[in-house]
Order: C-alpha cells, then structure tokens, then sequence
C-alpha cells in the first residue's frame, strides 16, 4: 500500500460532481457487452428525508446533508441500475445485519422495515418503503451458497434479525431491510416496487476472507439476471462526528479516502487488486474510520468477491462515500 501522508485528491475525492458521476454511471457497460452479467456493486447507504430538518446538518455538511451530493448520486445511481440492467432481483447485503450464521430473507407478504438505527429524529422511524421478496429467490440463493460449501437457510418474518439499533415505535417488529433504499418506489399499481428484494446476513467473522467467499459463492447469479449489492459507508465513526464532513474532517479520514480509491484503482492481475483491497484493513487509519464497528465497509468485499472475475471501476470517489462496479 502507497504511503500517504497528505491528502492526494481534492477535498471531495474523485468523481465528485454530477457531472462526473453521470460520465461514469453511463459509460457502464450493458449486460449484451458483459456476456449477459450484471456487475455487482458496493454503494453508500444513507437515509435522510429532504424535508426532515437534520440536528446533525452542520457535522454532515456538503456530502451527506439532506441536499448533499450524496443523494443527488444516490438518485442517479439508482435509476441507471433500473434501467441499464433490468434486474429480475436485487439481492442485498447491508452493514447493519452480519450473524454467525449465512441467513437469506424469506419475507411475505411484503418486506416489512426494521428502523435498526437510534439517536435521531422520530420522523425517520415513520419512512415507509413497500417491497416484497420472492421464496423462489430466497430458496435458489441458499441452494447456490450450499452448492457451493457454504452452509445457509432461509429465515422468515417471524424470526428476529438480531442486534444493531432498535426501532423505538414498533419495538415488536424484530425483522425486515434496512438502511435507506435508493430504488423509486413507484413502479406497479399496488404501490409495491416491482423487483424482488432479498437480503442476505454478512459474516460475523469481521474479516475480508468469509465476505469474500459469501460474494464469490453466488456470482454465478449475475448472468442469471440478478443485481448485487454491498451496502455501507467508508468512513463510519461515530467517535468523531466531524468525519462525515470532507470540510471539518481531520486529514486522517482524507487519507483513509485516498487509500481506498487507491486500492480500487490497483493496476495488475485480479489478485493483486484483490491483495490490495484486503490490505485495507491492516491501515492505521482504518479502525479509527469505522468506530465502533467495521461492518459499514466490509460489504465491500462481498461486492468485490460477486465480482472477482472482471474489472473494476470506481464510479464516485465522494469522501466517505466510495462507489465502486465489480465483474465488468
């Protein structure tokens, strides 16, 4: 890994204007160009209404405030995965659910929401978001991980999803997604976004290996038609509030910025880009980045594995917010 001890890129990282981010989002290649792929992706998750006034808007400034870019991106972004790939599923891995066992969502009639999240405004715990699954999907996804070694089972509405934040107006509900979605939710007359979505648990072993091996057991889903997603945020300290802001941010978490765009950028075989994603983890800047927890960036490696047998490309460089495409 390249030492840096100054920030390298501008104060936004790379590809952080609109305009840069549409050149990359529309220079993806298609599924006919891909052999019939879709790429998998790790993206940022974030949920903040616009008309919900934030009491943390001046720590989150430029990037992720209620009209930051980060939204403006997450908007574009998700359009252009509707409508570049058509995907006949999505399947999901969010950095708040990880368990020692490979669980794959099973929900019906519809995915309920689970508000895993705590300390903010009671409007947030109000969002509704109607998607449903499909049990068809869910079976096939764990038939594949055991396919392939990996030990998993599908999990139902009833059965609670585990620790994280609680949802304080229906604490009864245990289950559901999670995180913000960037899809509309417009689409079929009843209201409910048309594509199936299936989450899936990432490992509890907080390791770069288990989330690769998750990712690299269901590739093959890629050209069956079905959309990967790893979701978190590269920085991630609830230790330093200031680190969500490129402005107030210490030079630390800018560097921390520029390793990973680094990493993603590596020139070479597909296992050196892979060495140096997986040397990310032993940065000094890394553990600090992601206080308490580092589960925020490890989804990147499942995206990443989904994707280990093609290209890689860094769609938006937004500071504390990377976006990367695997497998193109």
């Amino acid at each position: 890994m390249t030492a840096f001890t100054e920030p390298q890129n501008p104060k936004l990282g790379v590809y952080a204007s609109p305009e840069e981010w549409r050149e990359r989002l529309d220079s993806l290649p298609d599924r006919q160009a891909l052999g019939g792929k879709i790429p998998s992706f790790y993206y940022p998750a974030l949920l903040w209404p616009k008309n919900l006034d934030n009491p943390r808007g001046d720590l989150m400034g430029d990037i992720s405030g209620p009209d930051g870019l980060l939204p403006q991106f997450l908007r574009d972004f998700g359009k252009t995965l509707i409508d570049k790939y058509n995907p006949k599923g999505i399947i999901v891995f969010s950095a708040h659910w990880d368990d020692a066992e490979l669980l794959v969502t099973d929900y019906k009639p519809e995915n309920p929401l689970l508000y895993d999240y705590y300390g903010f405004p009671e409007q947030l715990y109000d969002i509704t978001y109607r998607s449903r699954g499909d049990s068809a999907l869910s079976a096939h996804i764990t038939e594949t991980f055991m396919s392939h070694g990996l030990t998993a089972r599908t999990t139902p509405i009833t059965e609670p999803r585990g620790r994280d934040g609680r949802r304080r107006n229906r604490p009864s509900v245990e289950s559901g997604l999670d995180h913000g979605l960037m899809f509309p939710d417009t689409a079929s007359p009843d209201g409910v976004f048309p594509i199936p979505i299936v989450e899936v648990s990432m490992s509890s072993t907080f390791e770069p290996e288990p989330q690769w091996e998750i990712g690299a057991a269901i590739k093959e889903l890629r050209e069956q038609g079905y959309l990967i997603l790893g979701g978190g945020l590269t920085v991630h300290d609830f230790g330093d509030f200031s680190s969500f802001n490129s402005d107030r941010a210490k030079p630390l978490y800018h560097i921390w910025n520029d390793k990973i765009i680094h990493a993603i950028n590596t020139k070479g075989s597909a296992e050196e880009r892979k060495a140096a994603l997986f040397d990310l983890v032993n940065q000094p800047e890394y553990v600090i980045a992601h206080r308490p927890r580092d589960d925020h960036f490890l989804p990147i490696y499942i995206a990443a594995g989904a994707g280990e047998d093609g290209e890689t490309k860094l769609l938006s460089g937004l500071f504390g917010a990377t976006t990367v495409a695997f497998g193109l």
